[in-house]
């Protein structure tokens, strides 16, 4: 990750070079944050694949952004982490790394021992974990965002076809491959304690 100048997220498929696109309202109040000024150049990104460069447009109370250059990226290789979601403030920094590392695909899993605890990750928090997941994507500069997935029991998980190679982290196991190829990965942690 690195954090140069100022980016934006312009909703997906949200147009094409030479047009304007009205930034949404957490946009919005980032850029009266950070105290944006009109006309000034941004780094554009949207979460799927779309990188460019725009300029502020300030009309009224509303801003939007001037499409200068668009590039699409090719989708990182399938890297899916199911984690234990016991700790709502652990698993939030972990799907923060998560963007960090490239994960694509972020699914909490509801094991016997994060049923019992009271600060777990609940669905009423993932709209806020999705957002806060796209604010560290603007700070990493990273075209792609991760999928978050809605919780599932972990039975339920391991029940379904995923493809490619898949680990689970045990102490006991084997050493992982010090390099990995494209092919699609999914490694599963937890449940914790």
């Amino acid at each position: 990750c690195s954090t140069t100048g100022m980016r934006v997220l312009i909703p997906r498929a949200g147009g094409a070079v030479g047009t304007r696109v009205t930034l949404d309202d957490n946009e919005v109040h980032h850029l009266r944050v950070r105290r944006a000024r009109d006309q000034e150049p941004v780094e554009l990104l949207d979460g799927a694949g779309l990188s460019g460069r725009g300029r502020l447009i300030h009309s009224g109370s509303d801003w939007l952004v001037e499409i200068e250059s668009l590039e699409h990226e090719q989708a990182p290789a399938e890297l899916t982490l199911a984690v234990a979601a016991g700790d709502r403030d652990r698993f939030i920094w972990m799907a923060e790394k998560s963007v960090e590392l490239g994960v694509t695909t972020l699914v909490p899993l509801l094991t016997t021992y994060t049923g019992a605890v009271a600060t777990r990750l609940k669905e009423s928090h993932l709209p806020r974990l999705r957002r806060s997941m796209l604010e560290v994507l603007k700070q990493c500069g990273s075209a792609w965002a991760p999928t978050l997935e809605d919780p599932v029991p972990l039975g339920s998980f391991l029940q379904q076809k995923r493809p490619g190679v898949g680990w689970l982290a045990d102490r006991a196991g084997e050493t992982v491959p010090f390099q990995l190829d494209s092919s699609p990965l999914t490694i599963v942690v937890g449940p914790e304690g």
